[in-house]
């Protein structure tokens, strides 16, 4: 519409009027556009739970809190957990000032790089080294414009005995009596292997590891004007050489030999390598290693007087095939020593009631379970509480268990100064795997070590930099099992100290058959030795007592 030019009242009133009605229109526009998009959320954002929902209702924002059953599953004196099937190996000596020692040594195959190797005509060895890389973290030095590391997975600081056998045990790639399944090793059978201590290779008095970078000699390219050795810098490790003759023995003097034809040959003839582990003193560290470049490389030279080669031969302790499965087998043991405080809370727990409080540590050490909605009294399949909560007519918006740290406990047992754990795992009991949560975050990109914040949520700390309360979210999950789709909804969860939120396969629990515990526990809670102390269900601080809190949106009328 176009308007004259001339100034008039009437125009100024139309004009006032036709912005007015403008604006009226644009406003209910906004307006509908807005409860399209909230209809269109909660369809997206929430699950209808029981039968549905009449139309033309209000709602309402709403909340419950349920009661729950939790207790702790011990590890530390009766049951094993598998150390093989990771890319990791342990060894050193950890004192927790809660829960007490442990002690870990590592037993791995090694395999060669190259079977039934030809070394050539006069073969000398040069050098013999040990690898075995230490996991760490690097940057760059805005100064110096230097690789700077900063190691990971390492525990106390005090030196530790460190010496290096080779191995007299058979490590089996298959269990008996049909030998169809992978080996299975656990953390209480390193001490049990007779024959464990061969010839010793190597043995270091006060070992610390160290953050600096791996220096390496590298020799010069045969046609270079200038043979010195070129150096290289690498990702800290343990690096040792060790004795040539006997190597040379071992390997180099055996070329042609049946011993070194095949993989199964070369196993049953080398045997592996053993890493033990010994405190000095009171004190001592911990730390992980890289299995998946750990080796020994042999470097050797052949070939006649005027025309010598340089060649190496590596013996990994772990290898795969082209389809990831493992042909070495490696596994760690874990020699506790635990609080007598802590084995007499642990005692005698009641599964079906709850414990006031929740011992959580990693490695061969406890979880916890917990158990959501009551017994099943009708031996249905289902919890009574779970069947009244299905036929509600809600939409459920969230749902959380919240774990608060026992500082008061963790100090009475000497922590005044714990270092608890970052990061909790949670996951189903009866699958082993994770909830639907994890997946849920998992697709949309936010993973690895720190990530999963919104489902797994990281240590909350006070001021004083102690641990207050972990945040769990299973909103997922409580949908999934409060739809009567779901014939047979899994009510127990567990919960572990995680080393790496990321990691989520899992190691046997040995024995653990008899349907009363639980029988796999998170491969990154194995590899941690951290540990905490949560409140549990039955404590008398009611604002710190475990329970489920689930908020929903339901019709008012």
């Amino acid at each position: 519409m176009h308007w004259p030019t001339k100034n008039s009242t009437i125009q100024k009133s139309l004009t006032k009027i036709t912005r007015m009605k403008f604006k009226t229109l644009f406003l209910r526009t906004i307006a509908v556009l807005f409860v399209f998009t909230i209809v269109l959320s909660c369809q997206n954002d929430f699950e209808n739970v029981g039968s549905n929902i009449v139309d033309n209702v209000n709602f309402k924002a709403d909340s419950l809190t349920l009661p729950v059953t939790a207790y702790t599953q011990k590890f530390f004196d009766t049951l094993g957990v598998q150390t093989n099937g990771t890319p990791a190996g342990a060894l050193g000596y950890y004192d927790d000032p809660v829960y007490g020692t442990t002690v870990a040594s590592t037993l791995s195959q090694v395999i060669l790089s190259t079977n039934n190797p030809s070394f050539g005509t006069n073969p000398v060895l040069d050098s013999v080294v040990l690898s075995l890389p230490y996991f760490s973290t690097s940057n760059i030095n805005s100064e110096t414009g230097e690789t700077e590391y900063t190691l990971d997975s390492v525990y106390g600081d005090a030196p530790i005995k460190l010496t290096g056998y080779r191995s007299n045990y058979f490590l089996s790639d298959n269990m008996p009596p049909d030998f169809e399944d992978r080996a299975v090793y656990y953390s209480n059978q390193l001490e049990t292997f007779e024959g464990i201590e061969g010839d010793e290779l190597f043995s270091i008095n006060s070992f610390i590891p160290s953050s600096d970078p791996t220096e390496t000699d590298v020799p010069a390219a045969e046609d270079a004007e200038d043979q010195s050795p070129v150096k290289t810098f690498s990702a800290p490790s343990l690096r040792l050489l060790l004795d040539k003759e006997y190597f040379t023995q071992a390997i180099l003097s055996k070329s042609g030999d049946n011993v070194l034809f095949n993989e199964n040959n070369f196993k049953n003839y080398f045997r592996g390598l053993y890493f033990k582990a010994e405190p000095l003193g009171d004190a001592g560290t911990y730390f992980l290693f890289n299995l998946s470049s750990s080796k020994i490389t042999l470097y050797y030279t052949y070939g006649e007087d005027s025309s010598r080669r340089q060649a190496s031969i590596d013996m990994s302790l772990y290898a795969t095939t082209s389809t990831g499965a493992l042909r070495t087998i490696s596994m760690f043991g874990l020699n506790n020593s635990f609080s007598p405080e802590i084995a007499a809370d642990l005692q005698d727990i009641d599964k079906e009631n709850g414990e006031e409080n929740l011992y959580l540590k990693g490695g061969q050490g406890s979880m916890a379970v917990i158990d959501l909605f009551g017994p099943d009294d009708n031996n249905d399949g289902i919890p009574e509480q779970l069947e009244t909560l299905r036929d509600s007519t809600w939409l459920i918006r969230e749902a959380n268990l919240i774990f608060h740290v026992n500082q008061d406990k963790i100090s009475a047992l000497g922590g005044q100064n714990y270092d608890e754990p970052e990061r909790l795992y949670i996951y189903n009991l009866d699958t082993n795997q994770s909830l639907g949560d994890y997946t849920l975050e998992s697709s949309s990109g936010v993973s690895g070590a720190s990530g999963f914040t919104n489902h797994l949520g990281p240590l909350v700390r006070n001021t004083d930099g102690k641990g207050v309360s972990y945040k769990i979210r299973i909103t997922e999950y409580i949908k999934s099992i409060l739809s009567k789709d779901n014939d047979a909804p899994a009510t127990k969860l567990g919960v572990a100290i995680s080393q790496n939120v990321s990691v989520i396969s899992t190691g046997a629990i040995e024995n653990a058959t008899d349907g009363n515990v639980p029988t796999r526990l998170p491969f990154s809670s194995i590899l941690s030795e951290k540990g905490t102390i949560l409140y549990g269900n039955q404590t008398t601080e009611d604002d710190k007592k475990l329970e489920l809190k689930i908020y929903y949106t339901r019709a008012s009328n």
